[in-house]
């Protein structure tokens, strides 16, 4: 947490601080948080999918039988979910 940090350094080292930079370091700390925040609700969504078992994803395709791997989080599914995320941002 390095705004944190910042923020210490220089509450300790000046008595007058810039607002401009307190505002900064405000604004670094949100950032901070919204994206903690939004890994956290991914891996929520990632664990409601239908295909998770345990770890892995057993994804059902034409082409390949049955594909068993560890879940990376690197499909349609999430990536939705992600997009919606954005929208919400904007």
């Amino acid at each position: 947490m390095k705004w944190e940090e910042t923020l210490k350094n220089e509450l300790l080292n000046s008595l007058q601080l810039d607002y401009e930079h307190f505002y900064r370091i405000c604004r670094d700390a949100y950032k901070e948080g919204c994206r903690y925040e939004k890994s956290l609700a991914v891996e929520a969504y990632r664990l409601r999918c239908s295909h998770l078992f345990g770890n892995r994803c057993m994804v059902v395709s034409d082409t390949i039988p049955r594909h068993i791997k560890v879940c990376d989080g690197n499909c349609s599914y999430l990536h939705k979910y992600e997009f919606e995320l954005y929208k919400l941002e904007d």
